[in-house]
């Protein structure tokens, strides 16, 4: 079933569009039209951090094509609930059945072998270890910025993504923003004159 999922949507279309959309594609086997059931292919996720940040993304990665919100991880109660409310709501208005499981501890939700990747968004110095279980787990990582908090870190980041063969998608969407490339282009052009400090 993972194979089949890693076939019918890639893992650097899913990560490199973000929370801009990725159709999910059907995979049909041989013995295609013995079965009864339809074979599910769509991308489970599970987000770890349920702040403000992470209800933003989860605004806009719920609304991708094939794509499904199993699971949700935090440390507080009420932030679960509101996520499991949310989550709830949607599927039902959008007439689907999808149950949405929430955890206090990420490594539950990482123990899940359904779930193919998750979004990170919890304090700074949490992002490394996280993202390191996760893709130790084998699920494709979204995480937020900073990447991690020390250099350190950020290298045993990426030996571990290379080793485990995941994708890591890290979110610093204001880099391409038509505002920031702007302000970008009004220093290397030297149109706001000589910087002295930043």
């Amino acid at each position: 079933m993972e194979n089949q999922n890693k076939k019918g949507v890639s893992r650097r279309q899913f990560l490199g569009t973000a929370a801009l959309g990725v159709a999910g594609v059907a995979m049909f086997s041989p013995l295609s039209s013995c079965q009864t059931k339809p074979v599910d292919t769509d991308i489970k996720l599970g987000f770890i951090g349920m702040g403000r940040q992470s209800m933003f993304l989860l605004s806009g990665f719920i609304q991708i094509p094939g794509v499904k919100v199993v699971a949700g991880c935090d440390v507080y109660g009420i932030k679960r609930k509101r996520f499991e409310k949310r989550v709830n709501a949607f599927y039902k208005k959008a007439g689907k059945e999808v149950e949405v499981k929430t955890y206090e501890r990420f490594e539950e939700l990482l123990a899940r072998p359904d779930i193919n990747a998750v979004i990170i968004a919890v304090p700074d110095h949490s992002h490394a270890r996280i993202a390191i279980a996760a893709c130790k787990a084998g699920k494709d990582v979204y995480l937020e910025k900073p990447m991690t908090f020390t250099i350190k870190e950020g290298q045993e980041l990426r030996r571990v993504v290379r080793e485990t063969n995941r994708v890591l998608g890290i979110g610093s969407q204001q880099r391409s923003d038509t505002n920031f490339q702007h302000a970008v282009k009004l220093v290397q052009t030297g149109a706001i004159g000589q910087i002295e400090k930043v």
